[in-house]
């Protein structure tokens, strides 16, 4: 699932080769074995602990080399050792055993465990496979090299049994680690693809606010000034002018958004705050909407989710009143900040509804609004109230100081 270094296994096999090389070569020396016979079970002791060098950048490899080395060690005639060579006490100076027995068969385990925690299920179940037939021939060959068939059977069974516990015990471990790794990766899979989808819920949001806002804008002015054009060519004139800035910042606000993809990671994009209600008041202004700006305390910390939701709250509910309220509405913005909370409160009254054809839309400002005032841990509230229309957002302490 990733890239592995050799350096780190490479010192595996050296370490495993200082424990149990010793020993092996111990026995090779006390053999009385032919020299070829000798020789094989050497190589094939060294094939075995090269293998673990290459366990995580050659798995499936390195196990096909330990397991090679292993079938021709099994199937190299058994040895007599001098027990004396050794310092064995027992009967007699000479036993023979299978050259399986060397302590560095041992290490086949590590390149088991590799495949089961590094190889797919296939691969996987097929090592496994060809180990517990290594541990019936392991077994087999013991039960000839001593002669205890029938007799000691129990003997067998207990060395069979321990064998296979050993193999499956191994591979078990192996197959967890596998499993526990692929969680863990689909696990951040799934939290990168939220987070991309976070990403593109926000842009959506930043777009709809800022293009609702500027044509809500744009268009009270146009009408506006179509229907004073004639009378008053200088209030018509500042109507165009109010246009066209508008139009303008709308485009700095898009460029800077698509700026944000091209080039910053997610959610870093620059976002505006408290501090850029005023202007945004202004603007409202402008298009001859009365609004009052209210703010009640002195502002604490916020985090920048917390203000740049308050702020789109405040765009998103000045907007509303201009396209959905009637001619004249009043809309106030309210702000205030205690030790325990800032609250942010936009309200109109309504205006007069018959003189002005109500805008269709389908909500998705104040849901975006909603998500933005949720997703900063505070809660939200919009309804009709007063003869108008009321949005509410309160940011408790815990959630402006982070």
């Amino acid at each position: 699932m990733r890239a592995h270094p050799v350096a780190p296994d490479a010192l595996l096999a050296l370490a495993l080769a200082a424990v149990t090389g010793p020993p092996s070569l111990e026995i090779l020396r006390s053999a009385t074995s032919p020299g070829w016979v000798l020789w094989t079970a050497g190589v094939c002791g060294v094939a075995v602990l090269a293998s673990v060098a290459l366990r995580r950048i050659a798995t499936q490899a390195a196990f096909l080399l330990a397991g090679l080395a292993m079938a021709v060690t099994l199937a190299l005639p058994n040895t007599t050792v001098r027990t004396a060579g050794l310092g064995l006490a027992g009967a007699g100076n000479e036993i023979e055993i299978p050259l399986f027995f060397l302590p560095s068969s041992a290490v086949f385990l590590v390149l088991l465990y590799a495949v089961a925690a590094h190889c797919d299920r296939v691969p996987s179940r097929l090592a496994l496979g060809i180990s517990l037939a290594g541990a019936l021939l392991c077994t087999a060959r013991t039960a000839t090299a001593y002669g205890i068939l029938p007799a000691g059977w129990l003997t067998l069974l207990l060395a069979l049994l321990a064998l296979i516990a050993a193999v499956a015990g191994t591979w078990s471990v192996g197959r967890s680690h596998f499993d526990r790794r692929r969680r863990l990766a689909e696990e951040a899979a799934e939290a990168a693809e939220r987070a991309v989808t976070g990403e593109r819920q926000r842009i959506a949001r930043d777009m709809h606010d800022i293009v609702a806002h500027s044509l809500a804008v744009i268009v009270r002015q146009a009408e506006g000034g179509a229907a004073i054009a004639a009378k008053s060519p200088d209030r018509a004139v500042q109507a165009l002018t109010v246009i066209a800035g508008t139009a303008r910042e709308a485009l700095t606000d898009m460029r800077g958004t698509l700026q944000v993809l091209r080039e910053a990671p997610p959610g870093e994009a620059v976002q505006p705050s408290l501090a850029a209600i005023p202007a945004l008041v202004e603007r409202v202004r402008a298009t001859g909407v009365e609004v009052r700006l209210t703010e009640q305390g002195t502002a604490g910390v916020m985090t920048p989710g917390a203000a740049t939701a308050a702020y789109r709250l405040v765009q998103e509910a000045l907007t509303n009143s201009v396209k959905h309220a009637g001619s004249n509405p009043t809309v106030t913005v309210t702000v205030t900040h205690s030790p325990h909370a800032s609250v942010v409160t936009v309200a109109d009254d309504g205006g007069n509804a018959e003189d002005r054809a109500p805008v269709p839309g389908a909500g998705a400002g104040l849901r975006g609004a909603q998500e933005r005032v949720h997703a900063a841990g505070g809660t939200f509230e919009a309804g009709p109230a007063d003869g108008g229309f009321r949005v509410r957002a309160e940011f408790r302490a815990r959630d402006r100081e982070g």
